[in-house]
């Protein structure tokens, strides 16, 4: 399991998950936001929270976001 935080986000990631690679979000009060597909650069299928600039920072600080936020 790896944990990174960024931005008031907590993003951890499972060895052994299922594919695509992706990490999952969680806000500051420990309930997840959602989960972010590593290798298509969106939303998981089947999440639809809303990708704030707020978050798309965080994602970009911690390095799971590819290009500028």
């Amino acid at each position: 399991m790896g944990v990174r935080k960024a931005g008031g986000f907590v993003f951890v990631t499972y060895s052994g998950d299922h594919p695509p690679a992706h990490v999952h979000i969680f806000d500051g009060r420990n309930r997840e936001v959602g989960r972010w597909d590593i290798e298509h650069q969106c939303p998981m299928k089947g999440d639809d929270f809303i990708i704030t600039k707020r978050l798309r920072k965080a994602l970009h600080e911690a390095g799971y976001l590819r290009g500028e936020p």
